[in-house]
């Protein structure tokens, strides 16, 4: 909420979370990364078992390969060295994969555009590779289709087919462990963890906490298990759990940002601003021109009431959205706010009058975005008044009368 007499009031950034995740989703797809529980990567190079699509797309029958495939851009240095065995699918002249991980990835935000890309190809597979944040939307849509079957999941993917087909269950987890028995310790928990991250996306929350337990018991201070966990707590709105979980991550290193990233949403959703504002902070300070951390960050700002530095977050949000010809006026809205807790109801009105020329906004942002405006009109016409009195208000004065 803003200060007392603001008469602007307050979008209330818990009530918004549905657009933040949408907002969130979008970063990911400019180059930034807002999913809390991503794994650091290796010192060491990674099997391509644990680093590209290869285990998926070995497994897809001949059949299957003289269809279009559908793909994420995370899949396309592996298709680039694969590509002729799924090229001759897309007619000729032959799309480059990049030129189809574009479209792909236009769609991932919108099962309805997906929809319409997939009427257009007629798919006979559908390669989700990369951190299952960045497809949400898709994915659920996708489980709920009776079009599309889940038949393989493993730590880099997860695969659909068009119905009918044998469906992919989490009983099929041992066999895919039996994969990497011959692949480093290391390598072995970390396909756990990376599988586990995937099962929570389907929902398979027993499953996924099972391989992370696995994990713990044979390294109690996993940094990466602790975090999965965290996410694993926070997605079923746990969020004590989560902050614990979150605590032990950052007790093995208190330096680990994905696990500071969790620490952060806990204590957001628990409530804690003022102690989410502090690692927040930090997080900023370190990063101050990453996607991710500055969605962070403002989400927190907001909610603590540091409006400075809501501002400056909101402002860098902003331009990088711009930059990438995305629209803004949910975001200029809470920079409207932000300025009129400050006192600034010229910037706040530009704000808010910038806000509702995007075509996006939802009735209920447009008609907040209204009212506040015209509150800081009349609000801003009074104190003129009270400034620069009329001249009858002159004549009316006891000393001016007959």
């Amino acid at each position: 909420m803003l200060p007392q007499g603001s008469g602007i009031g307050c979008v209330d950034m818990h009530r918004a979370r549905s657009l933040l995740f949408a907002i969130a989703i979008l970063l990911i797809a400019m180059g930034g990364c807002y999913c809390v529980w991503l794994m650091t990567r290796s010192p060491e190079p990674l099997s391509r078992e644990l680093d590209t699509p290869k285990l998926a797309l070995e497994q897809l029958a001949p059949a299957l390969r003289a269809k279009p495939l559908f793909f994420t851009l995370a899949a396309v240095p592996y298709l680039k060295e694969h590509w002729q065995e799924w090229s001759g699918a897309f007619g000729s002249p032959t799309p480059l994969p990049e030129e189809i991980a574009a479209q792909c990835t236009a769609t991932l935000q919108s099962p309805r555009d997906w929809r319409a890309l997939d009427r257009k190809w007629r798919f006979g597979v559908l390669l989700l590779a990369g951190d299952p944040a960045s497809f949400r939307p898709l994915l659920d849509h996708l489980r709920k289709s009776p079009d599309w079957t889940l038949t393989q999941l493993d730590p880099t993917s997860i695969v659909f087919e068009r119905s009918p087909a044998r469906a992919w269950t989490t009983a099929d987890v041992a066999q895919l462990l039996a994969v990497f028995q011959t692949h480093s310790t290391e390598e072995q928990k970390l396909a756990r963890i990376l599988i586990a991250h995937r099962l929570m996306y389907l929902g398979e929350m027993p499953a996924a906490k099972t391989l992370l337990e696995e994990v713990l018991q044979e390294e109690p201070r996993s940094k990466q298990a602790w975090t999965e966990l965290a996410g694993l707590h926070g997605m079923m709105s746990q969020w004590r759990e989560s902050l614990a979980a979150a605590e032990r991550a950052l007790a093995s290193d208190s330096r680990y940002r994905p696990a500071q990233v969790a620490q952060t949403h806990a204590l957001y959703a628990l409530e804690r601003y003022d102690n989410a504002l502090e690692v927040s902070r930090a997080l900023y300070e370190q990063a101050p021109t990453d996607s991710s951390t500055l969605l962070l960050h403002a989400q927190v700002t907001h909610a603590a009431h540091a409006f400075v530095e809501e501002i400056d977050v909101l402002q860098k949000l902003i331009g990088l959205m711009q930059g990438a010809s995305q629209p803004v006026g949910s975001w200029q809205i809470y920079l409207g706010q932000a300025y009129a807790a400050t006192g600034n109801s010229t910037m706040a009105e530009d704000q808010f009058k910038a806000a509702l020329i995007d075509p996006g906004l939802s009735e209920a942002q447009r008609t907040f975005a209204q009212n506040a405006l015209e509150r800081l009109e009349t609000k801003s016409n009074l104190s003129k008044e009270q400034e620069f009195p009329k001249p009858s208000s002159l004549l009316d004065a006891p000393e001016n009368r007959p």
